[in-house]
């Protein structure tokens, strides 16, 4: 008879480290449009400085993206030795990338719903949350990749047409 007994569940295996996860949600989302604005003002011949233009847009897309990162940043790494917080900050910021859900264009969504994922343990090495903070991490993670979509086919689309 063996008994395993331990007292964390076993860490994940597959998937991106949380770094690169964060990381990635970050620059795929916020870097990303503010490249497509950039683009806007090199290969366009429309005044950037125009209402709601590409100088505006950097600007705001710079300063929301950036707050959203320090938020997820300051809430993920000291939460996330500890299970039982991270399981509350999974949950918190999961629910943080539902209500951002209306600021796509500045990538908050993606990074507050990769780092909801990292907390509930979806990322390599992570210990996998149970329950509603998984439920949370798992919306979080959803949230990332769409958010990721939208701004790649907003900016491909503000380009071509």
């Amino acid at each position: 008879m063996s008994a395993l007994s331990t007292d964390r569940p076993a860490s994940t295996t597959r998937g991106l480290p949380a770094p690169l996860l964060v990381g990635g949600a970050f620059a795929l989302s916020t870097v990303a449009n503010i490249a497509f604005q950039l683009g806007d003002i090199l290969f366009t011949d429309k005044d950037p400085h125009r209402p709601e233009g590409p100088i505006a847009s950097i600007v705001s897309i710079a300063v929301v993206g950036v707050a959203a990162l320090a938020i997820a940043l300051a809430a993920g790494l000291p939460l996330a030795p500890h299970p039982a917080r991270a399981r509350v900050g999974a949950i918190v910021l999961g629910a943080l990338s539902l209500v951002t859900v209306p600021l796509f264009w500045s990538g908050a969504p993606a990074v507050l719903g990769a780092a909801a994922a990292w907390l509930a343990g979806l990322a390599r090495g992570g210990h996998p949350q149970p329950g509603a903070a998984r439920a949370f991490g798992i919306i979080g993670f959803v949230v990332a990749i769409l958010g990721v979509v939208a701004v790649f086919a907003g900016g491909i689309s503000g380009l071509i047409g």
